[in-house]
Order: C-alpha cells, then structure tokens, then sequence
C-alpha cells in the first residue's frame, strides 16, 4: 500500500551541525554584545581622563561614578551586561523574536554610549 505522505529524514550529524551553528551564532552575538560595551566603557575611561566626569553626558552614570566611585561603576556596567545575556537566553526558547530585538537594542545602546563618548573626546 503507497503512503500519501512523504516522511524526510534528516541525518543526525545535519541535526548536530545545524544546533553547532546556532550555538556559534548566539555565541556571536552575545561577544558582539560585550564587545560593544567594552567599546561604552573604555571610551568612557578615556574621555573621563580627559576632560572629566562633566564631559558624560548620562546622568545616570554620573551619579554612579560619584556614589560608587569607578570599581564601583565598573561592576555595575558588567552586572548590566551580565543581566541583560541571561534574560535574552530565558526568553530565548520561547519568545527567539523579542529576545533577538533585546539583544539589539542591548547592542545598540552600548555603541551609542560608545560613540557620544568619542564624540565628547
């Protein structure tokens, strides 16, 4: 008796190469991530030593490098990095669209960070 429907099977090793790939893609974006606010902090540090914690222009972060002074600022930065992967990888399974414009947007505000702090050197 002929079947109506076509079964596919998909070899394994595609299987694994396919979950390798995936891996290596969030792993990518996750070092884009840090890589980014690397870019926020180290521009930071030296626009700071430049012109001083005046040339900053988020409040948010000046009141951090008065209160918590920059070991402080420095823990907070990488607690914010840190926070941000772990949410995108919980709701990654079963929201990969919103994790993915978390992830951007993640990725975006580090680059601008990093780019005001340029623009201010």
């Amino acid at each position: 008796m002929p079947r109506d429907t076509a079964e596919i099977r998909i070899p394994s090793t595609v299987l694994v190469a396919a979950s390798t790939i995936g891996l290596l893609m969030s792993m990518t974006a996750f070092l884009i991530l840090g890589s980014a606010h690397f870019f926020d902090y180290a521009s930071f540090l030296v626009m700071t030593s430049r012109h001083g914690l005046m040339a900053e222009y988020n409040p948010l972060v000046v009141a951090l490098a008065q209160l918590l002074g920059l070991p402080g600022l420095t823990l907070v930065k990488v607690a914010s990095v840190v926070l941000l992967t772990a949410v995108v990888i919980i709701i990654s399974p079963q929201r990969p669209k919103l994790a993915a414009s978390v992830l951007v947007i993640g990725v975006c505000a580090g680059l601008v960070g990093g780019l005001s702090n340029v623009t201010s050197t």
